[in-house]
């Protein structure tokens, strides 16, 4: 065998290893999590997570692996206490981790093979049904593609009559083709919900809190790029709501609680996927953030909701920091992350009862409905998720109060922030054209411009970091024009009115 076979086929053999033990690390998890839950080990769950320890063990040694070889013997040794009255369950889970954290380490530094093996197991699993089913769509591709360029070759008025038919039936065929590589993108969110619980389980013993985890709409999909975000995102939420959300056990039985309850729900419509993170615990005091904002001069305005203030970074009630939240940034960087993927988070919460906080996520993160919009000359485009409704702009509903513009909308007035002023192609706010309103955080606003030429559906483009960053810009598209345009960022421009409507117009 040559040499470059032999590297094929260790690479090969790494790859299978690395999915299976991953896989394996987590069916362990999810047993021994099953185990505290139910405050014991019943003689099947043993017996398989007995099976899953000597099966890795085997498989490591089996690619040479003798440090997790060893590691997973260790943990058999352990696995033995969990028929006694004192299981080592903590000892086993921290075991987990540490195999993980061998496991990285050993595909991180082995070599041309061990980094082929890496990258397959960042790949997916795809079924072949649907692999053909892309391959039948692409054959109709070509065939309307070419009944389309027989229709403009052909002459006179026979040709063009049979052009749009050729290009609606080559356009359908191409909104099914998205649609099935859109398909391959979704994961289940249930991919979530073991480091989620694992999550809820360390920080409950590191606090000392009792808390059980729920979790309902595991099958809801969401798209493979925003599974990170979303991990990252709800990881901080379920960490918080133990951390902070919810009481110690004294504070419980004072309150007439029993045992504490965090619970993620998700569900998804034809527009986007919700998904809450609730706790039933001593929910936010409102007035400690808002004097806790008075103290660091950033005083509520009229109606605002003191809850809004928790996304603003560096906010914290908390007097410390420790090693698990309070130092002011989670909450920030999660808004942030989920903004720039074209949703938004909102939060709900009753003193005593609890707190929710609701994430609002596109279904897909690479095409996403958008409202085309032209303000001296340029197009810009705007997601819909945050858009209220547009109505004409008038010199009449242009109002100037305390120092700033304001748009007269239903029967109140809202910040209006001029698109060209913003990006500096007008010197001077319009007071005719047209005003997008946008709500963000349970807050209204208004931008001001030209011309709105409907909706569209767009590629959303990342933006180069080199370049740097404008508060008002999330991501780039390309219009069907071939014209690039920006995709606007409704959380920034919502801040930048706020700033605006503060300052002389």
């Amino acid at each position: 065998m040559s040499s470059a076979a032999a590297g094929e086929d260790l690479s090969g053999l790494l790859g299978d290893f690395l999915l299976e033990a991953q896989e394996r690390l987590g069916r362990l998890e999810d047993l021994l999590l099953a185990g505290v839950e139910e405050s014991g080990f019943d003689a099947g769950a043993i017996a398989e997570i007995k099976l899953q320890l000597h099966t890795l063990k085997g498989n490591s040694g089996i690619v040479g692996f003798t440090e997790l070889q060893s590691l997973a013997h260790e943990l058999e040794d352990h696995a033995e206490s969990l028929a006694t009255a004192a299981p080592e369950t903590e000892e086993l889970l921290n075991g987990v981790d540490r195999f993980r954290r061998l496991l990285r380490q050993a595909t991180a530094g082995g070599g041309e093979a061990r980094q082929r093996a890496s990258g397959r197991e960042a790949g997916v699993r795809v079924a072949f049904s649907a692999l053909d089913a892309l391959v039948d769509l692409l054959g109709e591709v070509v065939i309307h593609r070419n009944r389309l360029e027989e229709a403009l070759a052909a002459p006179g008025a026979e040709g063009l009559a049979d052009v749009r038919p050729a290009s609606e039936l080559l356009a359908g065929t191409l909104d099914r083709l998205r649609q099935g590589v859109m398909d391959l993108r979704m994961v289940p969110l249930r991919t979530l919900f073991r480091s989620l619980a694992r999550i809820v389980h360390d920080e409950s013993v590191r606090t000392g809190k009792a808390a059980r985890f729920e979790t309902r709409g595991g099958e809801t999909p969401l798209d493979k790029a925003l599974l990170e975000l979303s991990s990252e995102a709800l990881g901080h939420l379920v960490r918080n709501a133990v951390i902070h959300g919810l009481e110690t056990p004294e504070e419980r039985r004072r309150a007439g609680k029993g045992e504490g309850l965090v619970r993620l729900a998700a569900e998804a419509d034809a527009r986007e996927v919700r998904i809450d993170v609730l706790d039933d615990g001593r929910g936010i005091h409102r007035d400690a953030v808002a004097a806790e904002a008075a103290r660091r001069g950033m005083p509520l305005a009229a109606g605002e909701d003191p809850s809004s203030l928790l996304f603003l970074p560096g906010f914290s009630t908390l007097p410390s920091a420790d090693l698990g939240a309070g130092r002011g940034v989670g909450l920030a960087a999660v808004r942030d992350a989920v903004v720039r993927h074209g949703g938004r988070i909102e939060v709900f919460s009753e003193e005593g009862v609890g707190t929710l906080f609701r994430l609002r996520l596109p279904l897909v993160v690479s095409i996403t409905r958008v409202l085309l919009l032209e303000s001296d000359g340029e197009e810009y485009v705007l997601p819909l998720l945050s858009v209220v409704e547009s109505v004409e702009l008038t010199p009449a509903k242009v109002q100037q109060a305390e120092g700033g513009l304001f748009l007269a909308w239903r029967g109140g007035l809202i910040p209006l922030l001029d698109l060209g002023r913003c990006f500096g192609t007008s010197p001077v706010c319009r007071r005719s054209g047209r005003a997008v309103v946008l709500e963000v955080r349970n807050a209204h606003c208004a931008i001001a411009v030209d011309h709105i030429h409907g909706i569209r559906e767009v590629v959303v483009r990342s933006l180069d970091d080199l370049g740097g960053r404008h508060p008002g810009v999330a991501a780039t598209t390309i219009l069907g024009t071939g014209k690039a345009a920006l995709i606007l960022d409704a959380a920034g421009l919502s801040a930048l009115a706020e700033q605006a409507a503060r300052r002389t117009a």
